[in-house]
């Protein structure tokens, strides 16, 4: 069996050898020409370094563009070399070392000028560049300074010195004292100084260390105000809402006096309640045991009697169980308080009953018009609220709780935002005090409670038995009524489908019975 192979291998390799030769020298030819990967650099001179570092920024009009990519020596002065990115400059562009951190580091600042564009690897000369002004900088214009002066005015200048210095001796005696107290004080303390001059290298080496993120935090701190200055619409709404709910606040706190005493009162009883928690518990426990005991009872029968004790306090339960089963007896004051009646509600001592004895109208609350807009008692005062026992409207006081200073509660400070505004009757000394009420009110052979109030005669026309209820019936028996005549009697009932019972089952005389 003949083996597939190529139609020409001698040529296939030659083809091969080629390729591999070329793709070998362009690889060369990229590594030996840097250039095609490299940035730009541009050179620039300086008299000095000025603190500057290899890898310090390189800034256009405040803008980070490159880097320091060499610094080094030349006669006379330094050469810098540097990179600008995409960025191009004109070949008359200034140069300047600016100081960048508070920890002393350094920047290579570039002022843009010129019309002609500088080519890569260009140098900007020493007149187009600026070194930061340092120590040694100063010392040396002092001493250039300090080369023309003239001697013999500097003698003279001296001499009438020391004459100044005779004439204020004594005052300068004193001042050279407190110099030397001060420097022994200092020579004392040499130790500490050194300590504390050496904590400060410290400091200044760790600060140093950490530049980079004080740097950080700087930046970051100006983001933080930035951020802030562009929330402060949100902010100024923030603080006009919480205005306005603490407006909201302090106007409940005006409406409802006491409302602080009811917070009061709900703390106490949320104190009573923490302190009885395992009493609660073990209430809804045993709760749970009666609940299944009364499923059982219900379940087991088509009825069930049961008691519920204490429902409600008996106070408030006792005028309303009076008023729907007892028909006479009941003390209308009491019933009055006992529901809860305000004061301001009650019946007019000084008025007049109502022709069917009922007790006279309490007097009118102005409120609701223009002259009395109200309300006519304000909420939390004592006229808001059931009087006492010993502060009934009476006669010669038909508005006891008026002159009240404090409410069940307790006072208001600063007193009840307004005055009561209910038109009483004016105090009569000498005016009837509650009497007798209708006869029908009262318990059989007892007198009727009390009233508030002036009786009234009954009017002429009056029914006869009005005001009383009758203990003997009222007439004899009226006879059937003949409106609807007697039906026939019906036709009996059928057998039914069981066992019939013997006849007549039912006697006459109701005893039952049955045929022998």
């Amino acid at each position: 069996m003949r083996a597939l192979e190529p139609a020409n291998r001698v040529r296939i390799g030659i083809l091969a050898i080629t390729l591999a030769v070329l793709a070998t020298a362009v690889g060369q030819s990229f590594t030996s020409a840097p250039m095609l990967f490299a940035q730009p650099h541009y050179y620039g001179e300086f008299a000095d370094s000025g603190g500057l570092h290899t890898g310090d920024k390189v800034r256009i009009t405040g803008m980070d563009a490159g880097s320091v990519q060499e610094i080094k020596i030349a006669t006379g002065h330094v050469v810098v070399r540097f990179t600008i990115g995409a960025t191009t400059i004109g070949n008359q562009s200034r140069l300047a070392i600016h100081t960048d951190t508070i920890l002393g580091r350094k920047v290579l600042e570039i002022e843009p000028r010129g019309g002609e564009r500088l080519r890569p690897s260009a140098t900007l000369p020493l007149g187009q560049t600026t070194t930061p002004y340092q120590i040694y900088d100063a010392f040396q214009d002092a001493t250039k300074a300090a080369a023309g002066w003239d001697t013999d005015t500097v003698k003279q200048s001296l001499h009438v010195l020391s004459q100044t210095v005779d004439q204020t001796y004594p005052h300068l005696s004193a001042t050279l004292d407190g110099l030397q107290r001060f420097a022994d004080t200092v020579g004392k303390r040499d130790e500490r100084v050194k300590h504390l001059v050496g904590e400060t290298s410290k400091v200044a080496g760790l600060l140093g260390v950490h530049g980079d993120q004080i740097n950080r935090l700087l930046v970051n701190a100006q983001t933080l105000l930035s951020a802030i200055n562009q929330r402060a619409q949100a902010l100024d709404a923030l603080l006009s809402n919480v205005k306005a709910a603490a407006t909201q606040v302090q106007g409940l706190f005006n409406d409802n006096p006491n409302l602080s005493a009811v917070l009061k009162q709900v703390g106490a009883i949320s104190d009573v309640l923490v302190r009885r928690k395992d009493d609660l518990v073990s209430t809804l426990t045993d709760l749970g045991k009666f609940v299944a005991s009364l499923s059982e009872i219900v379940a087991s029968g088509p009825y069930i009697k049961a008691a519920i004790v204490n429902l409600l306090p008996s106070q408030v339960l006792q005028p309303w169980v009076d008023a729907a089963f007892k028909k006479r007896g009941i003390d209308p004051e009491n019933f009055w308080r006992g529901a809860g009646l305000p004061a301001f509600k009650w019946p007019d001592p000084n008025g007049t009953r109502l022709p069917n004895g009922a007790p006279p109208p309490a007097p009118p609350a102005l409120e609701g018009t223009p002259d009395h807009p109200g309300p006519a008692v304000p909420p939390g005062s004592p006229c808001s609220y059931t009087p006492s026992a010993d502060g009934l409207p009476r006669p010669d006081n038909p508005l006891p709780c008026a002159a009240l200073l404090q409410g069940p509660f307790g006072g208001v400070a600063g007193g009840f935002p307004a005055p009561v505004d209910v038109a009483t009757s004016p105090p009569n000394p000498d005016g009837l005090p509650p009497t007798p009420g209708i006869p029908i009110a009262g318990r059989p052979g007892a007198p009727a409670p009390n009233l508030p109030g002036t009786p009234v005669p009954l009017p002429p026309n009056a029914p006869p038995g009005a005001r009383t209820e009758q203990l003997a019936p009222a007439g004899p028996t009226p006879p059937p009524s003949t409106f609807a005549p007697g039906l026939p009697p019906g036709p009996p009932a059928p057998p039914g489908p069981g066992n019939q019972l013997p006849a007549p089952f039912i006697t006459p005389d109701g005893t039952g019975g049955g045929q022998n």
